[in-house]
C-alpha cells in the first residue's frame, strides 16, 4: 500500500509539475500579453514604424527627383512629438523656385535638438519639392538666420540727432557720422 501511495503521489506531483510548466505560460499570456495586444499598443507601434519607413522613402525619392528651390520660414511650431534627440516641428515655408511663382507649404519635419534654434521665422534654407505635389518638400540645408533689419538712412540720422541733443556725441562726431550716412545714400 505504501508503494502504491508513493506512486500516486509521484504521478500527482508529475501532473502538477506539467500543469505548472504548461499552465503558467498560458496564464501569463492571458493576463499580460493578450490585454496588451488587444489594447492596440503593438499595432500602434507598428503603425509608427510603418509611417517612419514611408516618410524615409518619400525623402529619398525627393532627394533624387525633386527640384531645388530657396525657401523662407514663415512660421514654426512644435508638433508635440519628440524623442531623445529630435523634435518634430510644423514649418510653414514660402518656397520660391527659380523662374516660377512662389508657393506656401506646411510640412512636419523631425529636427535635431542641436539645430532647433536655427528654425526661426525669417530664416532661409534650400529645399527640394515635387512639382507634381507641391506639398511634398525635403529640407536640403540648415536654415541661415534672417539678416538683421537695417535702419533706413532717415532713421539713422534721427537717432544721430537725438544723441547730439542729449550731449552723448560731440558736434564733430555728429558731423562726421552724418556725412558717412549721407555718403551711403
Amino acid at each position: 500500500m505504501e508503494k502504491s501511495s508513493r506512486s500516486i503521489v509521484s504521478v500527482v506531483g508529475l501532473v502538477l509539475a506539467i500543469l505548472i510548466l504548461v499552465g503558467l505560460p498560458i496564464y501569463l499570456y492571458n493576463m499580460v500579453a493578450k490585454p496588451i495586444k488587444e489594447s492596440g499598443i503593438t499595432s500602434k507601434v507598428k503603425g509608427v514604424i510603418e509611417k517612419a519607413k514611408q516618410d524615409a522613402a518619400k525623402e529619398n525619392r525627393l532627394q533624387s527627383i525633386g527640384i531645388t528651390a530657396d525657401a523662407l520660414i514663415l512660421q514654426v511650431s512644435d508638433a508635440g512629438f519628440a524623442t531623445k534627440r529630435f523634435t518634430q516641428l510644423i514649418l510653414v515655408l514660402k518656397v520660391t523656385p527659380k523662374g516660377k511663382q512662389a508657393f506656401k507649404v506646411t510640412t512636419k519635419k523631425m529636427i535635431s535638438h542641436s539645430h532647433l534654434s536655427l528654425f526661426q521665422p525669417g530664416a532661409s534654407l534650400q529645399v527640394k519639392y515635387d512639382p507634381a505635389d507641391l506639398s511634398d518638400v525635403s529640407l536640403l540645408s540648415s536654415p541661415r538666420p534672417a539678416p538683421l533689419m537695417q535702419k533706413t538712412s532717415s532713421q539713422r540720422l534721427e537717432q544721430l540727432e537725438k544723441l547730439r541733443k542729449k550731449g552723448l556725441i560731440t558736434d564733430k562726431e555728429y558731423k562726421k557720422k552724418r556725412d558717412e550716412i549721407l555718403h551711403d545714400l
